[in-house]
C-alpha cells in the first residue's frame, strides 16, 4: 500500500508541474516555471523513493530534497515580489 501511495504522490507532483507548464506557456509568468520545476523535481523524488524499497523517508538525502524543492517555490514567490514592474 505504500509504495502505491508513493506512485500516487509522484504522479499527482507530476500532473501539477505539467500544469504548471501550461500556465507558464500561456501566461509567461516564471512564477509558473518555479513551481513546474519544484513539482517535478518532488515527482522524481519520490518516485526514486519507492524505487529504493520506500525505507526509511527521514534519511538526510529526501530531507535535503524536499528543502531544495520548498526553497525552489519560495525563490520563485520571492522573485515574482521583488521584480520591478516594467516601465510603460
Amino acid at each position: 500500500m505504500h509504495m502505491f501511495l508513493l506512485g500516487m504522490i509522484s504522479m499527482g507532483s507530476a500532473v501539477a508541474a505539467i500544469l504548471f507548464l501550461r500556465f507558464w506557456r500561456t501566461s509567461h509568468e516564471r512564477l509558473f516555471l518555479w513551481f513546474a520545476a519544484a513539482f517535478l523535481c518532488e515527482a522524481m523524488n519520490r518516485a526514486a523513493f519507492a524505487w529504493q524499497g520506500a525505507g526509511d523517508d527521514a534519511t538526510l538525502p529526501y530531507l535535503l530534497a524536499r528543502l531544495f524543492f520548498f526553497l525552489l517555490i519560495l525563490g520563485g514567490v520571492a522573485e515574482k515580489n521583488l521584480r520591478r514592474p516594467l516601465p510603460r
